[in-house]
C-alpha cells in the first residue's frame, strides 16, 4: 500500500459503520435458519440455498468483527477482555437455562398427545441444551485468548501469522480425546466433538485473530474509499475461485454441496477461512459504498431510513436478540408436540420470532432505562 492510504500513525479511529450494518443484516438470516434448526424441521430448497450462502459468513462475521472490536475498543485492556470472556461463558449457560425452560414449559399441556417421535425429540433437545455451547461460549473463550495475547503485546503481523497457524492446526487437534476426568470434558468443549457442541473455539479463533489484525490495519487507513477499492479486487477473486471450485465439485449434487458446506462451516480449514473473510469484506465494502451514496455509510449519525435504523438496532443489541429468539422457536416446538414443522410454517415462525423477540428486546431496554 502507498503511504497515502496506509499511514504509520492511527488516523481512522471512528466507528466503522459498515460492519455494524453487516452484523444487523445477518441477524435476519439467523432468524430464518434457526426456525428450521431449532425445531428439527427439514429445510426446503430456498432455505437450503440461503443456508449454504450463509455458511460463508454467518458466525464468522460476528467473531471477525469481535476481533476488530478489540482493536477499536477503548476498553480492551487484558483485564477487561478477561471479564468479557467470563461474562460471555456465563451468558451461554444462563441462556441454556432459558432454552430448557422454553422446552419444558409446554410439556404438561401436550404430554397426553405426544407421539413417540415427539417424546424422543423432547428428551434429545433437553439433554443437548443442558450442556449446549454456541456463539456465547466460543466468544467468551476467544476473549480470554485475546486477553492473553494483548498482555503479551502481540503485534499486528503476529495476529495474522497466528491466525494462519491456528487454521492449519485445527484439523489436526479436533476431536483429540483426553481420558482425565473433568479435564477431558473441558478439552472436548474447546477442541472436541459432541452433539452439544455447536461451534468450537478452536476453529473460530482464527477469525478473531484475523479480525484483530485487520482492525489494527484499518485504524491506519487514511482513505477508506481507495483502500476498499483495492481490497475488493482480491476479495472478489477469492470468492469467484471458491464458488467455481465448489460448483465444479458438487454443482450437480445439491445435497452433497449442502453437506460439505455445512461441515466446513463449523470446521473450516485455512481455505474456507480465507474464503469466508473474503465474503465478509466484500459485504462490508458493498455496504460502505451503498452508504456513501445514501450518505449513511459512516455510521456516525442515526439514519433516517427505518430499515437502516432497525439493522443498527439489531447490531447494538445483538446478544439479546440472539439469546431470546431461539426460546420462541423452542416454545412453539413444544406446543406443536415437539414434532417438526412444514417448511412454510418455519418461514411464518421466523416472522413470529422476529416480532416477539423485538417486543422482548425493546421491552427489556425500556425497563432498563426507567430503572
Amino acid at each position: 500500500m502507498k503511504n497515502t492510504i496506509l499511514a504509520k500513525e492511527e488516523v481512522n479511529i471512528g466507528r466503522q459503520g459498515e460492519f455494524d450494518y453487516l452484523k444487523g443484516f445477518f441477524m435476519l438470516f439467523i432468524f430464518l435458519i434457526h426456525a428450521f434448526q431449532a425445531t428439527l424441521s427439514p429445510e426446503d430448497f430456498a432455505a437450503r440455498v440461503i443456508y449454504m450462502f450463509a455458511t460463508m459468513s454467518g458466525a464468522a462475521i460476528f467473531i471477525f468483527v469481535m476481533g476488530m472490536g478489540t482493536a477499536y475498543s477503548k476498553n480492551a485492556a487484558p483485564k477487561a477482555l478477561c471479564q468479557s470472556g467470563i461474562r460471555m461463558v456465563a451468558y451461554q449457560y444462563l441462556n441454556n437455562l432459558a432454552y430448557v425452560a422454553a422446552l419444558v414449559l409446554p410439556y404438561p399441556l401436550v404430554r397426553g398427545r405426544l407421539s413417540d417421535a415427539g417424546m424422543q425429540n423432547f428428551r434429545y433437545l433437553v439433554e443437548i441444551f443442558i450442556q449446549y455451547t454456541n456463539i456465547f461460549f466460543i466468544t467468551g473463550i476467544i476473549y480470554l485468548v485475546l486477553a492473553f495475547l494483548k498482555k503479551l503485546d502481540m503485534k499486528t503481523a503476529g495476529y495474522a501469522i497466528l491466525g494462519v497457524a491456528v487454521s492449519i492446526a485445527a484439523s489436526f487437534l479436533y476431536g483429540k480425546q483426553v481420558s482425565v476426568p473433568v479435564v477431558g470434558y473441558v478439552v472436548r468443549l474447546l477442541i472436541g466433538e459432541a452433539d452439544f457442541v455447536s461451534f468450537t473455539p478452536l476453529y473460530f479463533l482464527s477469525y478473531a485473530l484475523f479480525g484483530v489484525a485487520f482492525g489494527k490495519m484499518l485504524r491506519r487507513v487514511t482513505d477508506k474509499t481507495a483502500f476498499y477499492r483495492r481490497l475488493a479486487v482480491p476479495s472478489v477473486l477469492i470468492i469467484l475461485v471458491w464458488w467455481a471450485v465448489i460448483f465444479g465439485k458438487y454443482g450437480a449434487d445439491l445435497s452433497e454441496m449442502y453437506a460439505v458446506l455445512t461441515a466446513s462451516y463449523t470446521q473450516p480449514d485455512l481455505l474456507h477461512v480465507a474464503a469466508s473473510i473474503a465474503h465478509i469484506l466484500v459485504f462490508a465494502i458493498l455496504i460502505f459504498f451503498i452508504g456513501r451514496r445514501g450518505h449513511a455509510g459512516g455510521g456516525q449519525k442515526e439514519p433516517q431510513n427505518p430499515v437502516a435504523r432497525q439493522l443498527l438496532y439489531y447490531n447494538r443489541h445483538i446478544s439479546k436478540y440472539y439469546a431470546l429468539h431461539v426460546p420462541v422457536y423452542l416454545a412453539a416446538f413444544g406446543i406443536h408436540g415437539y414434532e417438526s414443522f412444514q417448511s412454510y410454517q418455519c418461514w411464518l415462525l421466523a416472522l413470529l420470532s422476529m416480532v416477539v423477540t423485538e417486543l422482548m428486546v425493546r421491552g427489556c431496554n425500556r425497563l432498563k432505562k426507567t430503572s
